[in-house]
């Protein structure tokens, strides 16, 4: 396996210098080009189906070249009603420590996103469908009206405003959360977007439920702010159940300078629990971007976990480098390698991980 990683590793370089010589919503181009999230995406969250600017960023700017055949509306059916999706197809193979091997082809995930926005309404009916893997399952379905300006509210099953919206829902700071692509909750928010600054509040069920029969909901607000090359934002979320209460603290940013996007993220979770001593989470991410040439990023991160700060030596890192190329619009190339290390207790959470990806949008 150590054979593979370093193969798949070497041709992952000499596939980069290769093109060198002769997309997809991520945070990053949203720190690359100073843009809101509700520039690109239905969602003012950002991630889903993508708006009328996000068709033509996806189908003339992040590509190499411009298919012929396609365009910026491939999704729009009506003056009212649009579709769009994403299909990620892998190759991967993974081997841990307790000499665990695995590899497989395997459906990472496909969606399939339909709006309604009837001509000069301020109502949008909106619904983000997995179809696969497994069974299909309904992630966001939600009634948005906006206000003058950009201030909305919306009603729903929708994702809960926290953080960074990573591509990566394997990433700690995702999963730790518990705040990815497989957790949306019925609920309610209110977004406020001003010129350089977005505020969101927001009531859910909470207790990673789509149903709530008591008196507990999860409460949170967030806030991010925009500079001319950078942003930095915070969230605060109370997750509130009848045998324990998580408390998130969340901070993150992003800065870019010519080719070059990073962005950063930290998180502090709180859980109380009846008759125990509360546990103290950290987990956190750093991730720089780089335009290499046009179509083509690279990707490196690393991640840290630390799952009780009141126990030294339980940490967990994880490192990746990632090459992402969509050679024609509608298409991305992804390629990658990441190492994760535990502690020797177990031995299944320290593994080297490599993949091949290909991505399908509109």
């Amino acid at each position: 396996m150590k054979y593979l990683i370093n193969l798949c590793f070497a041709l992952t370089i000499s596939g980069l210098l290769f093109i060198a010589k002769n997309a997809v919503a991520e945070p990053y181009l949203a720190v690359k080009t100073g843009a809101k999230c509700s520039a690109c995406h239905i969602n003012p969250l950002g991630g889903g189906q993508r708006t009328k600017f996000g068709n033509v960023y996806g189908h003339i700017q992040l590509p190499k070249s411009m298919s012929n055949m396609t365009n910026a509306d491939i999704g729009k059916l009506t003056d009212y009603l649009s579709v769009g999706g994403n299909f990620r197809y892998n190759a991967q193979a993974s081997r841990d420590n307790a000499d665990t091997n695995s590899s497989t082809f395997r459906v990472d995930s496909a969606q399939v996103y339909v709006t309604l926005q009837p001509k000069d309404s301020k109502f949008t009916f909106y619904i983000d469908q997995q179809i696969a893997p497994g069974a299909a399952i309904n992630r966001e379905a939600f009634v948005m009206y906006k206000f003058s300006g950009n201030h909305y509210v919306k009603a729903g099953k929708m994702y809960v405003p926290y953080g960074w919206r990573l591509e990566d829902d394997t990433s700690f700071v995702r999963q730790v959360t518990g705040f990815n692509f497989d957790s949306s909750d019925n609920g309610i928010e209110l977004g406020l977007e001003y010129d350089k600054t977005i505020i969101n509040f927001f009531v859910t069920n909470g207790t990673s439920s789509v149903a709530n029969n008591d008196d507990n909901f999860l409460y949170g607000a967030k806030f991010e702010r925009l500079f001319d090359a950078a942003r930095i934002g915070s969230t605060i979320v109370v997750n509130s159940a009848d045998r324990n209460e998580q408390r998130f603290l969340n901070v993150y940013g992003g800065w870019s300078w010519k080719k070059l996007a990073l962005l950063a993220e930290a998180n502090i979770i709180q859980t109380s629990q009846d008759a125990d001593e509360d546990i103290e989470e950290f987990v956190s991410l750093i991730e720089a971007n780089y335009e290499v040439m046009k179509g083509l990023n690279l990707k490196l991160t690393g991640e840290y976990y630390d799952p009780d700060r009141d126990i030294s030596n339980n940490e967990e890192t994880r490192y990746s480098i990632v090459v992402e190329y969509a050679p024609i619009s509608n298409l991305q190339l992804r390629s990658g390698v990441r190492s994760s290390e535990g502690i020797p207790q177990q031995p299944s959470r320290t593994s080297d991980f490599v993949f091949f990806q290909t991505h399908v949008y509109f």
